[in-house]
This record gives structure tokens, sequence and C-alpha cells, in this order.
């Protein structure tokens, strides 16, 4: 065990923090809180995360990180973000099929509005053909009684005029309401759909710890994608006490996994949070609204389901 660790696992035990304890708050795995208090940097992915797990362990068990790292910094590794991807046929395999669900997921969310787009297509050319038909009529309708008054001589007759006045502004008047009807209905499909859009909004953020809020979350089949910018991203998915998936993330790589029905709270943990995105279901989520410097981050997700 070297100075730095002994030190850490002091500090631990004098907050009274088991391993297991420490694994809860900061969602970093024992093994690799094991091998920090040892020493033994090589068992973690990479020096990058060295230097970042001990920040967050440094700060939970209430240690000035910055001035540790310089008391100890011969003794911990440089920081090199590394770019670690655990490559194996079944990962691969995993990738693709989720990919293909994903885009089936995505084509099923857009069904109902591609149907309710048709439907005021449909209405709105019955309508149309409804209101020229009409016109059609009153138009052979006058030519017949303006052909008779030629032929015959008489006079036109005050009541066959009305009543063919009487035709035209009645279908008129009622093109004009059922077009309204179509306007109407076409806004409230437009609202609806509005309504039901994901949204995603952080509520807090103190040191570390970020809250955010989600609206009108699917109840099931909700992919979660993960990429990096710039540099690699380790990630940690947590979702009803159990880990859904944790790994790095190259840069210019996607890995995505599927939230369990029905739930409505999860969080994720990273190593490299500027350089992390994410995304729920297509949509990109903002980790860093305000610009925040902080490396090590864990952000809690309340989601509130759509009806």
């Amino acid at each position: 065990m070297n100075e730095i660790g002994q030190k850490l696992r002091e500090a631990r035990i004098e907050k009274g923090y088991t391993l297991d304890d420490l694994q809860q708050i900061t969602k970093i795995q024992k093994r690799y809180l094991i091998a920090i208090e040892e020493g033994n940097f090589d068992a973690l992915p990479g020096s990058f995360y060295v230097r970042a797990f001990i920040k967050q362990y440094a700060q939970t068990v209430g240690l000035d990180n910055d001035a540790l790292l310089a008391e100890y910094q011969d003794a911990v590794p440089d920081t090199k973000p590394e770019e670690y991807v655990e490559k194996s046929v079944e990962n691969q395999t995993r990738l693709t099929r989720e990919t293909t669900d994903s885009k089936w997921s995505k084509w099923r969310n857009l069904v109902p509005q591609i149907t309710i787009v048709a439907i005021v297509v449909i209405i709105i050319g019955v309508v149309y053909g409804i209101a020229l038909s009409n016109r059609g009529k009153d138009r052979e309708t006058l030519n017949e009684t303006s052909s008779s008054v030629t032929v015959s001589g008489d006079k036109p007759d005050p009541k066959k005029d009305s009543s063919s006045e009487d035709k035209s502004a009645e279908s008129s008047k009622k093109a004009a309401s059922e077009s309204k009807a179509q306007e109407a209905s076409k806004k409230a499909a437009e609202d609806k759909a509005k309504k039901q859009e994901l949204t995603a909004k952080m509520t807090s953020i103190n040191g570390s710890q970020q809250a955010f809020e989600i609206k009108n979350l699917p109840a099931k089949a909700n992919q979660i994608t993960f990429s990096a910018d710039k540099s690699a991203a380790w990630v940690s998915l947590t979702a009803n006490g159990q880990q859904i998936w944790q790994g790095s993330v190259a840069v210019g790589a996607e890995q995505t996994a599927e939230l369990p029905e029905g739930v409505t709270q999860f969080s994720i943990q990273t190593g490299n949070a500027p350089a992390t995105k994410m995304k729920i279901n297509g949509t990109d989520i903002n980790l860093s609204p305000n610009n925040e410097a902080t490396f090590v981050r864990t952000i809690n997700f309340t989601a509130t389901l759509a009806k």
C-alpha cells in the first residue's frame, strides 16, 4: 500500500465508510477503489482515470483533492486520456442489435404522427372536392337558367334566381365551416404532438452533483446513447439500484443501452463530463448547460412518463 492510498484509506475509515459505502456514493467499482488504496494503478482503465478517481475519492472522504494530487504528484501518473474501448465479438453484436432496435423504436414513435397527418390531408382533399363539385353544380344551374331565358324570351323568374343564390351561399358557408373544422383538428393534433415531445431541464447543481428533470418519457423502450467529443469518456449508467452499463467511449464511437420498462429515476456518472454527450431516444441532452468544468460528475434524472 503506497502513501497516497494509505492516506485515502485512513480518511475513509475516519469518515466511517466501508468500500461498499464508497462504491455506492461515488459509483466507482469496488475493485478500482481497492486498487487505488493499494497503489495498484495498473488495474484502472488508464492514467487519466487514475487521477479522476483519486480526486472523487478524496472529495468524498473530505480531503482537498488538488492539494493531495500536488503532494503525491510523483506517485500518480500524468493525465493522458486514453481511448479505451472494450472490443469483443459479444459487444460488437450487442451494439449492432441495440442500434437496430433503436432505429425501429424511432420509426414506431413516428407512426402516430404520420397517421394523423395522412388523415388531415385526406379530410382536406374531400372537403376541397365537395366544394369544387358544389361550385360546378351552381354554374351548371345558372347556365341552364340563362339558356332557358334566351330561347323562350320569357322574363326572368325571380324565384329561380333567388333559389340558385341561396344554394350557392349555403354551399360556400358549408365549405367554410368544414375548412374551419379541419384547421381546428389539425391544430389540435399539432398541440398534442408538441405536448408529448420529450424535454430535459437541469434543476440543480452542487459541486459534482447535478439533477435533471425529464418530461414525456415513454414508459418503455427508452434508448440511452453515449458518445465522446474530443477525448474518451468513462460512463456508468444505473437504474433501480442496478448498473445497466459501464465502460469507456472512444471519440467518434457510440454506446447504446436500454432503460428497464417503467423507470422514472436513473443516474449516470462520468469521469470526463465536458466530453460526454448523451441522447434519450434520439433527443440530445445538454449535460453542461452552464459550461460546467467539473470532470468527475454524478447526474441524477427524474422523469415524468408520457400519457
